[in-house]
């Protein structure tokens, strides 16, 4: 053979070696884009649980399989081996037929989805609760999404031939305590599916506890009659407000009381010593020395606490490693204690769980101009540099938001990286389970806490293409504008509904009704189409209270409030019977009873009949067993003990305006455990059947000619017609006897006499 022959052989195998190299990375690359599934009707998998006896492996496997059925309308099998089938496997790491393949996988929650050379599929978790993870992973490959609760927030697309675009990866969350919980509970049958849908979207924690357990720790009940001194000493007072912190036999309690829960409950990780809420802290001499944070910049008249309780919880975690190594206890960063120490070092089984409840409600410290949540940011990163593990408490929406939208999903998004880096382990959300008007706040924060870097513009998207099909463009404008609303705002904003005028204006409401109209006018799915209902009813609740708080005052009569006070109801109402998890009915109905109730209070006393004058007696304390009456009668010249302990009398005492709510604190100095009696002179023209409807804040109770004949001692906010008490008026005079107890911060009272449908009693005057 020639030499030009040799070299042309030679050079036309390797030609055909690297075309035959190149064909089968390419083969290869066509395997790794995607596995078919099923086909026609037929699986090409066999789904393999790893342990069967193991609930949760076994849930997850069969959950799976339902939902493969669903996209491709095809049954997998599952259990038993079938021939010629490649296997989905679904396990933890240590499942024997793996033999040791996931070694790898350390860290807490981590999961691994892969695949072998004979196309088998690996969802694997560290724990069970982490395959979990995998598998729901796995199906959001395949655009299956749970936007919420039950079967209206399932996107379960459609496909004859399901293919998996091969998506090899180990993934763990960016934080380990990841935590959404409804402040109010929700109804009962409605929490089988929250949990579902917190573990379809990767949310869980490990347990560590915090909640306010200060003094549940050491009960008033078993340890205060005989120890006073382990309690808080108040204005010259012990009282069970808090515990002395720098009393050594309370520490020393404490410690004991902790190693026997721990003994009784070794999966907890961390106790709970948050204090009481409450800022009745101790004021004796060795609690006061250990502090040096000087007067709270947001709670008047209190010191900083913060370096006194950290020397206690540091004596209480040293306490507790002798028992329990490793153990730990979590305090609140909260109210006058929200600031890092000054001088204690903080031991690192102490755990730091950092409220917001100081700083402002509308914003997150990844909005700029907010200074607000900036000093937040300051003051969270001294607390991140002096402890090893800490928390962030945050509230989704404001308490007291009368369950109206509150898009928050915006702030999420622009904090959560930032979280991240400054070494925050996780989150705790206490909010609302209203999802026609909070969402999607929580499938937000839910794929954030995973996933600190997704980017909320990117969720947003992918939750209005799923969640609305043809209608996303339309609510993507919809969901930004609301959300850019809030974020543009550059106040503080504070616990309660009275920003909702100024964030959302005219203009804000206008472009998201014309998008949600545009939305509706496009749905084609039925699915698609109540998803809108929910939405555009949790929007017309917006729309009637805006239109309700911008009445002029020549508008705004009692007919008016209460027109639309009833079409808020009404709204509300229509939302919860459509689906339980569209909003908390009750808590929106008792929060625009005591808001708009209260404006109908202050604006319409005497068309509504309420008392404005009265005999006021005050303040007392709250436990005072004095007596005021003397056969049945009050003697209004007698002189009292008051709370100051000088003597006090009778005032007499009248709102001046059109105003049917007597407030106390504007009348008397402000104490909080309080009492105060009200008294007034009734005539009737005859004896008569009527209803006496009284408003308090807080406890209240009744007596009629020196007999009682109603009390409440609940704590509430002033609202009309709280209690409806029946009751015969005898002719001519009778003492009605109020006495109002005050439980902290407003204290107050509104009270009328009406017949059973609640109107004014003609014949009846008082004095």
């Amino acid at each position: 053979m020639s030499v030009k022959k040799i070299i042309f052989y030679l050079f036309f195998s390797f030609f055909l070696f690297i075309m035959g190299c190149s064909n089968k990375e390419d083969q290869i690359t066509d395997i790794q884009k995607s596995f078919i599934l099923a086909e026609n009707g037929n699986p090409n998998y066999h789904i393999i649980c790893l342990d069967e006896n193991n609930s949760l492996l076994k849930s997850a496997a069969d959950d799976l399989g339902n939902y493969l059925q669903k996209i491709s309308k095809t049954k997998f099998p599952h259990g038993k081996v079938v021939n010629n089938k490649a296997f989905i496997y679904v396990g933890t790491k240590n499942a024997k037929l793996l033999n040791g393949k996931f070694s790898h996988q350390q860290a807490e929650y981590s999961f691994t989805i892969t695949t072998d050379e004979k196309k088998n599929i690996y969802l694997i978790g560290i724990d069970s609760l982490a395959a979990n993870f995998a598998v729901y992973s796995f199906l959001e490959d395949l655009g299956c999404r749970w936007i919420m609760p039950g079967e209206i927030g399932e996107v379960v697309p459609h496909k004859e031939k399901l293919c998996w675009p091969v998506n090899v990866r180990t993934e763990q969350p960016d934080f380990r305590f990841r935590q959404i919980w409804w402040a109010y509970g929700g109804p009962p049958e409605t929490q089988a599916l929250f949990k579902q849908w917190k573990l379809r979207n990767k949310v869980a924690y490990p347990v560590v506890n915090h909640g306010h357990n200060l003094t549940n720790t050491l009960p008033p009940a078993v340890y205060f009659k005989k120890h006073p001194e382990y309690y808080a000493l108040v204005d010259g007072k012990r009282q069970s407000t808090q515990l002395c912190t720098s009393n050594p036999n309370v520490i020393r309690l404490v410690v004991e009381h902790i190693n026997k829960y721990f003994d009784a409950n070794p999966q907890v990780e961390a106790y709970s010593l948050c204090p009481d809420d409450n800022v009745e802290f101790c004021e004796c001499a060795n609690c006061r020395a250990l502090d040096v944070g000087g007067m709270d910049k947001n709670i008047s008249g209190k010191p900083v606490i913060t370096d006194r309780y950290i020397h206690f919880l540091n004596a209480v975690a040293k306490g507790i490693q002798k028992k329990h190594a490793g153990k730990k206890v979590s305090t609140y960063a909260y109210q006058n204690y929200s600031t890092p120490p000054l001088k204690e070092k903080i031991d690192p089984h102490v755990v730091v769980v950092f409220t917001t409840s100081v700083y402002c409600g509308a914003h997150g410290i990844g909005d700029l101009h907010c200074a607000s949540r900036q000093t937040m940011k300051k003051d969270l990163a001294g607390w991140t540099k002096a402890a090893s593990e800490v928390y962030i408490y945050d509230y989704d929406p404001i308490p007291y938001n009368a369950e109206l939208p509150w898009p928050l999903y915006g702030a999420r998004s622009r904090e959560m990286s930032e979280y991240l880096a400054m070494g925050v382990k996780g989150f705790s959300f206490e909010s609302h389970n209203s999802w026609a008007t909070l969402s999607p706040n929580f499938y937000i924060s839910a794929k954030m806490m995973w996933n600190a870097n997704l980017g909320g513009d990117n969720l947003l998207d992918d939750y209005c293409d799923k969640f609305f099909g043809n209608s996303a463009i339309a609510m993507k404008n919809y969901y930004r504008t609301l959300e850019s609303a809030l974020a543009r705002y550059d106040k503080p904003v504070l616990w309660n509904s009275a920003y909702y005028t100024p964030i959302f204006d005219v203009q804000t409401i206008r472009t998201c009704r014309e998008s949600l109209d545009k939305a509706k006018s496009s749905a084609q799915t039925n699915a698609v189409k109540q998803r809108l209902q929910m939405v555009d009813l949790g929007f017309k609740y917006l729309e009637t209270y805006l239109q309700l708080k911008r009445a002029t005052s020549d508008e705004m009569t009692l007919e008016f409030l209460s027109e639309k006070q009833k079409e808020c109801d009404n709204i509300i109402d229509e939302l919860y019977a459509l689906n339980k998890d569209f909003i908390l009915r009750d808590v929106a109905h008792d929060y625009l009873k005591r808001k708009l109730g209260g404006l109908t209070i202050t604006k319409y006393a005497d068309q509504l009949g309420l008392i404005r004058s009265w005999k006021l007696l005050g303040p007392l304390e709250n436990d005072s067993n004095i007596s005021i009456f003397s056969n049945g009668k009050v003697d209004f010249n007698k002189k009292y003990i008051g709370l100051s302990g000088r003597k006090i009398s009778w005032i007499q005492y009248s709102n001046k305006d059109n105003n049917g709510e007597i407030n106390l604190k504007n009348i008397f100095p402000a104490y909080d455990m309080a009492s105060a009696y009200a008294a007034v002179t009734v005539t009737s023209e005859n004896e008569r059947n009527v209803q006496l409807r009284v408003g308090s804040n807080d406890a209240v109770a009744v007596w009629l000619n020196g007999k009682k004949i109603w009390e409440n001692s609940e704590g509430r906010t002033v609202a009309l017609d709280d209690d409806i008490v029946d009751a015969v008026l005898p002719g001519g005079e009778s003492q009605l006897i109020l006495k109002i107890t005050n439980f902290g911060a407003n204290w107050g009272f509104c009270f009328r006499i009406t017949d059973k449908e609640g109107k004014k009693v003609k014949g009846i005057t008082w004095k």
